[in-house]
């Protein structure tokens, strides 16, 4: 989930929502944040280099015995990957818009996509760091073993990097919203729009939080308790 705090007088906090193409084989026209499978790249011993977080830490977070911080960078990847968003850093500030690492965005996107290029390599070309420190793991949604496509997934949080904007690929998401949390629940209810359960439990988790702060707050408990 990536967050923002209300763009206006208003207390509260917005979430991003990805509307997925009526193409795609798993939930078609669904309300999704991004997200995706972990690759082999997110293993790369190399990411000790830019990045603080070590996989002990992480793999105790998730409860694993190993590999624990590849969950983390995947989210990073898949968030640049389907809604164009960086969780980077350079020289300790968040990469922005104006950065030459987003010059070619969607050029960038569809490599990263595609397997033309390696996240970590890009780390290595403009010199970046991944804050996963400024990540909240807050649950782990597992589907029923009868299920017809099976996943289980871990699901983040982390605010959205101050000076970007987040766009749709194309492809598989075909919209790119920010939501109110109330506002995704009662479209939902309504009909107006689809979203799975874990979408829907996840959001209820966001409702009543006057900012990102707190709302981040409140997940680290839930993933906490998801342990």
């Amino acid at each position: 989930m990536l967050l923002r705090d209300t763009p206006d007088d208003r207390d509260g906090v917005e979430v991003l929502l990805l509307r997925r193409s009526t193409d795609t084989p798993f939930v078609p026209g669904a309300h999704v944040f991004p997200g995706g499978a972990v690759e082999d790249g997110d293993h790369d011993s190399g990411w000790d280099t830019f990045t603080d977080f070590g996989d002990d830490a992480a793999s105790a977070a998730l409860g694993v015995d190993a590999k624990g911080r590849s969950y983390w960078i995947a989210a990073v990847r898949e968030c640049l990957e389907e809604a164009g968003v960086f969780v980077a850093t350079v020289d300790g500030e968040p990469v922005d818009d104006r950065h030459p690492v987003l010059a070619d965005e969607d050029g960038l996107r569809a490599d990263l996509e595609r397997g033309a290029a390696s996240l970590l390599d890009v780390c290595r070309d403009h010199r970046l760091r991944l804050p996963l420190e400024q990540m909240t793991y807050f649950a782990q949604w597992i589907t029923p073993a009868e299920s017809p496509r099976r996943y289980d997934t871990r699901f983040f949080a982390v605010p959205m990097p101050r000076g970007q904007s987040a766009s749709a690929d194309g492809w598989e998401a075909i919209d790119a919203s920010w939501w109110a949390p109330t506002d995704a629940l009662e479209s939902w209810q309504a009909d107006a729009i689809q979203l799975i359960e874990p979408t829907v439990e996840s959001i209820r988790l966001l409702v009543g939080h006057d900012s990102v702060d707190h709302a981040m707050a409140a997940l680290r408990l839930a993933g906490e308790h998801a342990r």
